[in-house]
């Protein structure tokens, strides 16, 4: 499955939606519509074509088809997806749009299923003029011709027109405001429905719980954080303390993944307005690759109370209502308390993934 990508700061240029940065939104919209097509039966491998080095991480979710990014050629679109498919005659191939925000992975592997019944096959756009989905069987040579008309030009390369049903979001690609508009918050992908779902609250935090409220750090915050994070005992399992610049960097970078993500770390409160600590959701690093995390921290006179296991309970459920499949709990090996917050919100450790990144793993299906 060939996924060719733009660079985000260089693509949707059409796509203007109040609240959300542009180039978030598009990176978002890309790494959704791979992460599904990753999770699609019947897909053995993704290839993305992109010059944009952040369009393939933080995807895919597991279980799913590995992923690899091959550089775009330059020449425009069906050169991409020419240079994705070169290495891969003698398999089946299919071109994916980037940009098929609505996409699930049931509607891609049911028109995959289709497909295999011809030697090539096409999926026309909403519009019915474009295409979203092209295939061709393992020997049949590869030709492609997405752009304007597109659908009527693949149909006069012999592609065989796929019945997919209009409303599915395999024919619903998103250039413009208008089209994401028509997809609905609840539609889309989890990336992009977390950048949806901010702009229209004006907030990125999940819901208060029983005792604790999450809000989103701002600049006077900072008094609290540096204390929290210079912290000898808090910081214990970290190379170091922080000091107060690295305080308020922790809060710029908080602020930049609202931007970026619809969510990040946020500032944990009780009922009366105290300060108790932080926590959020985060992509990290395993691998080569970026994993959602649940991250906290708590003011050591308050530890033992169980508010990190109920914020990072309420960070769990919003990962869950914004659709990923998945989310972890990165920590170190002799954290025993943080590893039983992890578990008292579901997380079990994952044992294959501990021993390849010489940290405990906790993992959890959403």
């Amino acid at each position: 499955m060939v996924v060719p990508v733009k660079p985000a700061a260089a693509g949707k240029s059409r796509l203007t939606v109040a609240g959300i940065d542009r180039v978030a939104l598009a990176r978002a919209i890309a790494r959704d519509t791979i992460d599904a097509a990753a999770q699609a039966a019947g897909v053995g491998l993704v290839v993305v074509v992109t010059d944009d080095p952040d369009a393939a991480t933080t995807v895919p979710s597991a279980p799913a088809a590995p992923v690899t990014v091959v550089a775009d050629p330059g020449g425009g679109l069906n050169a991409a997806i020419a240079a994705g498919t070169a290495a891969h005659a003698h398999r089946p191939r299919a071109a994916l749009l980037g940009d098929v925000a609505g996409l699930r992975p049931s509607e891609l592997a049911a028109a995959l299923r289709d497909a295999a019944a011809v030697d090539r096959a096409v999926v026309p756009d909403a519009e019915g003029t474009g295409s979203t989905l092209l295939t061709a069987a393992a020997g049949v040579e590869w030709g492609s011709r997405f752009g304007l008309d597109s659908f009527a030009r693949h149909r006069r390369l012999g592609a065989a027109p796929l019945g997919v049903d209009a409303a599915s979001g395999l024919r619903r690609d998103v250039d413009t405001a208008a089209q994401l508009d028509s997809l609905g918050e609840l539609a889309v992908g989890p990336r992009t429905a977390a950048l949806l779902r901010a702009a229209r609250r004006g907030d990125t935090a999940p819901a208060p719980t029983a005792r604790l409220r999450l809000r989103e750090m701002r600049a006077d915050d900072l008094d609290d954080m540096a204390v929290l994070l210079g912290d000898p005992d808090v910081m214990r399992y970290y190379p170091a303390p922080r000091s107060r610049a690295e305080a308020a960097e922790w809060i710029a970078r908080s602020r930049q993944r609202y931007l970026d993500d619809g969510f990040g770390l946020w500032v944990v409160e009780d009922a009366a307005g105290r300060f108790v600590g932080d926590c959020g959701l985060t992509w990290q690093p395993l691998g080569d690759r970026r994993v959602l995390e649940v991250g906290y921290h708590v003011s050591p006179p308050l530890q033992g109370r169980g508010y990190a296991a109920e914020a990072a309970a309420a960070s769990r459920d919003l990962a869950r209502s914004l659709g990923f499949t998945e989310l972890r709990a990165l920590v170190h090996p002799d954290n025993a308390a943080s590893a039983r917050v992890a578990e008292k919100v579901g997380m079990r450790r994952d044992a294959a993934e501990s021993a390849a990144a010489g940290i405990t793993v906790m993992r959890m299906a959403l």
